[in-house]
């Protein structure tokens, strides 16, 4: 019995010291420089963004749907556009290796890049099956057009919107 009492004072005492530990942030590898790669396992945490090796990794060349963004089926039910997208890419990449050719940062502060797993284009991919849109640059143009042609993803929907318009009109209603 009483080396019970000196286990649970023990076990008492450790949560004490970890309450009164200040809350510290994980501090982030730094920023990369453009040109060099990182490599390591994907964390999905959106539909155009990782988490790989530490470093928060936005897809240069598409933007997807956010998370609440909404899209409507031919058949008339509306449903969340976003998060479909992010289970796809869950289903994907989440947890595989992948490889970040690193081309900059962005203005959050998350490094912009193009990702491959298994020698292939992850970004290609979303914008080919309709799951992300080609945008800031030219990249993914030819793959968004055939994308339209096939009327896949959001390209077949009744009710799909550009993901900047929606992030706009989201600003605009405050």
């Amino acid at each position: 019995m009483e080396l019970l009492a000196v286990l649970v004072r023990a076990a008492f005492r450790l949560l004490r010291q970890r309450r009164r530990r200040p809350p510290g942030r994980r501090r982030r590898p730094p920023a990369p420089e453009a040109g060099s790669v990182i490599a390591g396992k994907a964390w999905v945490t959106d539909g155009d963004s990782l988490r790989v090796s530490g470093h928060r990794i936005r897809f240069s060349g598409l933007d997807a749907p956010e998370l609440d963004q909404w899209a409507k089926h031919r058949d008339g039910t509306w449903f969340k556009h976003g998060k479909r997208v992010k289970r796809a890419l869950i289903r994907t990449v989440g947890g595989r290796q992948v490889e970040v050719s690193v081309e900059g940062t962005d203005r959050h502060g998350r490094v912009l890049g193009r990702v491959t797993c298994g020698g292939k284009d992850v970004g290609a991919w979303l914008v080919r099956n309709g799951h992300a849109i080609a945008a800031y640059g030219d990249r993914y143009k030819d793959v968004e057009n055939e994308a339209r042609r096939e009327r896949r993803g959001l390209w077949g929907h009744d009710v799909a919107f550009d993901p900047r318009d929606w992030r706009r009109r989201q600003a605009e209603r405050g």
